[in-house]
């Protein structure tokens, strides 16, 4: 209604609208560093209060206007409170452990990042795989811990005393690094609540550098959290905020004897993730000392198929450094939950791979890679069946189905258990480890959706909301045909003004998106990054719709200005944006603020400008059609977030700026 009423002044109306979102957004963001996100509606609604109280209205005086929002605000919170009780889903990882006897959240910590709480409870134990076989762990037991959890779901075991019995640690499938070779420097990709330090000091490091990038568990490391005590003052020992994409920058520690990846810190956010990439692992291997090791975890826990996909990428990562024999250069084994894959700066010497089977038949592990020597035959203490989606494959009597997957993958042959999936290697530009499913196969995996894990589900959950959408925007579009033949828009200018609003709709949310990703992997924080990217996207957007509105008497002219911006920006975005990025991945926080909000900047005020613009075209008795097509605009809006999000990971990321450019072209 306001938008056709001032339609004379569209661009300020929109501008307004636009600004408004964006500061809503900074606001929400600003709230949960402070406020329990159990409460964020009720700390919302008075702002919709207000906007009813400036509503000005010819059947309501405005006292009794405002009067019916305050008590309707008055409603509303007391109904988010007392009705909308948020509980914690039992599927949780924390709901278990919350529910046991005497369990009690010692600490609380809110960010925009999440919910943080630090749980004590009977079952809070350091959680690593552990052989066994009793003789190994000659008497050691696992340590109890405090567990921290991050919106439900686990993050890590934090040590409750500074002092570590680490015994336990020659039983671990991940010490056999620490055998191999003296860990005199190690490197470690998080620090396992800080119980991967104390084990690598163990192991006879000399120098530990940590890379701990959230700032809730590197916090806990430095200074603690509730009763869990810091990571003791250590000479040895260098706790970094660095990203693990910013390898140059860590490349200075270097170069190390050991980098080890720990399974939390993958499990830690999809950001952290990203360190799995063909580029990303290519330059660790660079940082090795001869004969170093880059030791990789996988969880075979529920899904194989990862394991699969990681043996690929390690291959091609080699390849990225150079090694142009690969399979000299790799060794896998697991235990019947986790796989881990050691490789060399060197090739595996045959005592190594002597040490390799040793550690294994001790413990009960299982070599996956390199295949046994001629005439030896070994053991298979955890079989581990594999079902494809589409086929039951037949698997021998003993054999071990994952060795043959490494064997294949190694070799750069088809995968003989899960060629159903889409095994290409994670790259900087499609840093997606989990999204293997073939969305080309619906119907199977529909079928078969009782396999698929909580990762892939996102995918799915894109392609039905993409579905969705189709149908509603084309409806929309559509509506103008139903209007009564003297008021209807002539064909030409229907088809223009559908394919004009359309292409912003499409457009606009695709470069959004673009950043919003590029701004995750830069500030590790995906929450933080979309909320930062919305709101100055939306506000810089307003003061382009500002901005149209005084130019609206040359609208062909600014609209080829505010188009060719926008294709400037992209190509010059696709070339220059990730070294500027990777270039000051190391800055201290507030500048990376400053460097997104420069990029962001011209775009966005040009990306503002075309709506107002197209918006001021329907005046007189075409004035009616101003509310379809500002339908249509934001009907396509819903389909660009599915369609970006499934062709980002389909293709990547700069991918969405060539659709972007395009759109607007």
């Amino acid at each position: 209604a306001y938008f056709v009423h001032y339609s004379h002044r569209i661009g300020r109306v929109y501008a307004f609208d636009l600004a408004g979102a964006g500061l809503g957004a900074a606001l929400l963001l600003a709230l949960m560093f402070v406020v329990h996100p159990f409460w964020l509606v009720p700390c919302l609604l008075p702002v919709l209060a207000l906007a009813a109280c400036l509503e000005v209205s010819s059947a309501w005086p405005p006292a009794r206007l405002r009067v019916v929002a305050l008590a309707t605000l008055a409603l509303s919170v007391a109904a988010a409170v007392y009705l909308g009780q948020a509980r914690i889903n039992e599927y949780k990882e924390v709901f278990a452990p919350m529910n046991t006897q005497d369990a009690r959240v010692l600490a609380t910590v809110t960010s925009p990042k999440g919910l943080y709480q630090l749980l004590d409870n009977f079952t809070e134990r350091l959680d690593t795989d552990i052989s066994n076989n009793p003789d190994v762990m000659a008497g050691a037991t696992m340590p109890r811990a405090y567990g921290l959890y991050a919106d439900g779901n686990r993050l890590a075991a934090l040590p409750r005393t500074t002092e570590i019995d680490t015994r336990y640690f020659v039983a671990a499938l991940d010490a056999l690094p620490y055998r191999l070779r003296p860990p005199e420097r190690t490197l470690l990709l998080g620090a396992a609540g800080g119980f991967r330090i104390h084990e690598a000091l163990r192991a006879g490091a000399t120098r530990v550098v940590t890379l701990e990038p959230d700032d809730a568990l590197r916090g806990a490391l430095l200074r603690g959290i509730g009763p869990a005590p810091a990571f003791p003052a250590d000479q040895r020992v260098a706790i970094r905020d660095t990203s693990p994409l910013a390898t140059r920058v860590v490349a200075r520690d270097g170069p190390f004897d050991v980098i080890d990846i720990t399974r939390e810190f993958l499990g830690q956010s999809d950001t952290n993730r990203a360190a799995l990439s063909v580029e990303v692992l290519g330059d660790y291997m660079g940082m090795l000392k001869p004969g170093g090791t880059l030791s990789i975890p996988v969880s075979i826990r529920e899904f194989t198929v990862y394991a699969v996909k990681m043996f690929g990428t390690a291959r091609e990562g080699l390849r990225r450094a150079g090694v142009a024999e690969p399979d000299k250069h790799i060794v896998i084994y697991r235990s019947a939950w986790n796989v881990r894959i050691l490789l060399s700066a060197t090739p595996w010497t045959p005592e190594a791979i002597a040490e390799l089977e040793k550690f294994c038949d001790e413990r009960s592990f299982d070599v996956v890679f390199p295949p046994a020597r001629e005439g030896v035959k070994r053991t298979i203490f955890n079989e581990l069946p594999v079902v494809s989606f589409d086929v039951t494959q037949a698997q021998a009597p003993g054999a071990d189905p994952l060795s043959e997957e490494a064997g294949a993958a190694v070799a750069s042959q088809a995968s003989p258990y899960h060629a159903f999936f889409k095994l290409e290697p994670p790259s900087l530009d499609r840093p997606y480890f989990h999204a293997v499913l073939p969305l080309t196969r619906v119907e199977t995996i529909l079928d078969r959706i009782e396999l698929v894990p909580r990762e892939e589900l996102v995918y799915l959950i894109n392609l039905a909301v993409l579905a969705q959408a189709l149908v509603i925007a084309t409806l929309v579009l559509l509506m103008p045909l139903l209007t009564r033949r003297g008021e209807a828009l002539p064909l030409g200018r229907f088809a223009k003004s559908a394919v004009y609003f359309a292409g912003l709709g499409l457009g606009f949310l695709t470069l959004e998106i673009y950043l919003i990703e590029k701004a995750s992997q830069y500030l590790h924080d995906r929450v933080f990054a979309f909320g930062l990217v919305l709101a100055m996207m939306l506000v810089c957007s307003g003061a382009g719709s500002l901005l149209a509105e005084r130019v609206r008497a040359r609208p062909r002219t600014w609209l080829g200005i505010a188009v060719l911006t926008v294709l400037v920006w992209c190509e010059v975005a696709f070339i220059w944006l990730d070294p500027l990025l990777i270039a000051t991945a190391t800055e201290p926080f507030a500048i990376k603020i400053v460097i997104l909000v420069a990029v962001a900047l011209p775009v966005s005020v040009a990306l503002g400008m075309p709506m107002a613009l197209g918006l001021s075209q329907f005046q007189g008795d075409r004035l009616a059609f101003l509310p379809w097509a500002w339908a249509v605009n934001g009907a396509c809006s819903i389909i660009s977030t599915p369609l970006a999000n499934l062709l980002a990971v389909s293709v990547g990321l700069k991918a969405l700026l060539l659709l972007g450019a395009a759109l607007y072209a």
